[in-house]
């Protein structure tokens, strides 16, 4: 959490707090939350905000975010005239709509981020969302302007040695080198998120990296090494209680299992992967499990309920639509898979 490494006030004790957090979550988010109530007593705004961003982002990696949309919005208010908070509060609001598939909202979000960033010279929030600005080029089928913000927020990452942004920076732009198939390249980088995932003990980046390259893997028709960084993907998400992440990586599953011949399996991983993105209200996950369901219920010849599946997979491309995401020309809908942050 090197986003606390700040000069403003109470920054000593966030830092106290997000090293309490490595061994002691639970712990560490009752203290941000009653340092939070009490600041504000006190009428000290702009410290109670940051111990709102600094419960963000400790939900945010175990993907427990989303409970905290409605503080995050109403936050929003209360940092009027305050440059510093009021970037945060963007950017954390950026990564909640993107889980959400509100792709025009989380561009707006990361914008004012960069913005806000720029006049406070807060560099950690400037690449933070230039990452996420990526992001979203990549989802709209823009890869060369989604590098371009990932070439940017490179550059302004260099002097400050931070593992956490390293690790989701690379394994950004792994995603869109494996999109558009360039295979070795994205492996390198999915390997380079890897390792400072490891070195920063940022454990959802490290089952992040196994997930991308596992479909990396399977991608190359290398079976075994893709089930072997799918397992342990699930296994780290799964303990971290990451619904996002686990349910991609059971996607990622459901196409391993159907490559092993194993339909019943294939079948329950998609089941699964879809009951975790509806309890996350993560559209896009929802759309892509539907899909899913619908071609193998096909296959085994259970017309109706491949159709069922398949009116849902297109009511909410439609409703993606509507939220600025229009998918790439000719891809039915099946959208990027980049990373949840």
């Amino acid at each position: 959490m090197n986003f606390l490494a700040v000069s403003d006030a109470g920054a000593t004790l966030l830092r106290r707090i997000a090293h309490l957090a490595e061994r002691h979550p639970q712990i560490a988010l009752r203290r941000l939350q009653a340092l939070e109530a009490q600041r504000r007593a006190a009428a000290d705004i702009a410290a109670a905000l940051d111990a709102l961003y600094a419960r963000f982002y400790l939900l945010e990696h175990r993907g427990r975010a989303l409970e905290l949309q409605a503080p995050l919005r109403a936050a929003l208010v209360e940092a009027a005239g305050l440059a510093l908070q009021a970037a945060r509060i963007n950017e954390a609001l950026g990564r909640l709509a993107y889980q959400q598939g509100e792709y025009a909202e989380a561009a707006e979000r990361w914008s004012r981020a960069i913005a806000l960033s720029q006049q406070t010279g807060d560099v950690w929030l400037s690449v933070a969302a230039r990452i996420g600005m990526g992001q979203i080029h990549y989802a709209m089928g823009a890869w060369e302007r989604g590098r371009e913000a990932h070439r940017e927020a490179a550059d302004l990452l260099g002097p400050l040695q931070d593992s956490y942004l390293a690790a989701k920076l690379a394994l950004n732009i792994g995603v869109g080198y494996f999109e558009t198939q360039r295979m070795d390249d994205a492996e390198r980088y999915f390997s380079h998120g890897l390792a400072a995932a490891r070195s920063g003990k940022h454990r959802e980046y490290e089952a992040e990296a196994h997930w991308h390259l596992a479909r990396a893997a399977l991608a190359r028709g290398r079976l075994e090494w893709a089930t072997t960084d799918c397992r342990i993907a699930l296994n780290i998400a799964g303990k971290l209680g990451h619904s996002w992440l686990e349910s991609v990586a059971s996607q990622t599953w459901t196409e391993i299992a159907l490559a092993r011949g194993d339909m019943a399996g294939a079948i329950l991983s998609s089941q699964h992967s879809l009951a975790l993105a509806r309890r996350i209200h993560s559209r896009p996950q929802e759309g892509q499990a539907h899909l899913q369901l619908a071609r193998m219920l096909e296959r085994q010849g259970e017309l109706a309920a491949a159709l069922s599946h398949l009116w849902q997979h297109l009511a909410l491309r439609n409703e993606l639509d509507r939220l600025g995401a229009s998918p790439e020309p000719g891809r039915l809908g099946e959208k990027t898979q980049a990373i949840a942050g």
